[in-house]
């Protein structure tokens, strides 16, 4: 277990620790400091979680089109995936691009976990780091802000109902159920403001899971670290800044009627990409149906024509 503690501490936790306590010298409160390190990181990954949201985008744009494809070779399983991989490939869509940032953000969360419970000796850590653990991997250049033998202060004092820090469970539950609720708003966010009709299964289970994953959030956070809500929190108001200005309100003017009457800069490009993906789609269709009967049209035309070259050869 210590072989493995070591390069995980080194790889991850001590640098999430280094900028908790860069960003500490400058707020003076831990809480806020999460919150710089959390928009830090979501800077810094900005490029990915935008491609992740475009990919999201690129499903609303491709719905009506895979509906009609649906319709057409819904029975015919491999002339559908045939024709589905050929609209991703032509409208750009890599569906594994909305599986990365999860792929990268899941380290970086149980990191966190570990670095609040080091910090502040949340249940199961029998040392707590002090000022002299720091200095074996803090850099020269940010300083411990206490003494040798002090520990890190995990209050965050603009949330004074967690009396014993943020490496300890909120007792009020107020930052579980806020990281659910807000984390339920950027997934109706994400999804298209006309929910596409469809019969799939899996499409259902998927719109069914938005409203799902809120409440299992909710349950994770329920006993962890405070700090870990202040972390969720924050980095799903910045994915939901995120997805105004590339995607829009989505669906969140059926339940917030006034958002409607304030426009995206996402949500016009969405229309038009969306009427361009149906318009090529059909098109392809259309020349596949043209080629498909075309062999059959010049069979039934040489049967024509060799019947007029036997009568004349009679003749």
């Amino acid at each position: 277990m210590d072989t493995l503690l070591g390069p995980w501490n080194g790889l991850l936790v001590h640098p999430l620790l280094t900028l908790l306590v860069a960003a500490f010298n400058v707020a003076h409160d831990f809480g806020l400091a999460i919150v710089l390190v959390t928009i830090g990181i979501r800077l810094v990954l900005y490029p990915l979680f935008v491609a992740q949201i475009r990919s999201q985008r690129a499903m609303q744009e491709l719905a009506p089109a895979m509906n009609e494809l649906k319709a057409k070779y819904g029975k015919d399983r491999q002339r559908m995936s045939e024709e589905q991989m050929k609209l991703y490939k032509e409208r750009g869509y890599n569906p594994a691009m909305g599986c990365l940032p999860l792929l990268v953000q899941m380290p970086i969360l149980f990191a966190m976990y570990a670095a609040f419970i080091q910090a502040g000796g949340g249940p199961g850590q029998e040392h707590v780091l002090v000022g002299r653990d720091y200095a074996t991997f803090l850099p020269p250049f940010i300083g411990y802000p206490l003494g040798s033998d002090q520990p890190l202060d995990t209050a965050a004092h603009w949330l004074p109902w967690i009396a014993a820090g943020l490496a300890h469970s909120d007792p009020l539950k107020v930052l579980p159920v806020l990281a659910g609720a807000t984390q339920l708003i950027a997934s109706i966010m994400a999804q298209p403001l006309k929910q596409p009709v469809t019969d799939d299964p899996q499409a259902k289970m998927m719109q069914s899971m938005v409203y799902y994953f809120p409440l299992i959030t909710v349950f994770i956070a329920w006993e962890l670290p405070a700090g870990l809500g202040v972390y969720w929190v924050t980095t799903t108001v910045f994915q939901m800044v995120q997805q105004y200005f590339v995607t829009g309100w989505g669906r969140l003017p059926r339940f917030v009627p006034a958002l409607a009457n304030i426009p995206s800069p996402g949500e016009r490009s969405l229309k038009i990409r969306q009427g361009a993906a149906l318009a090529e789609e059909r098109a392809d269709m259309a020349a596949l149906d043209a080629q498909e009967r075309k062999p059959q049209g010049q069979a039934k035309g040489a049967s024509r024509g060799g019947g007029r070259k036997r009568k004349g050869g009679k003749r």
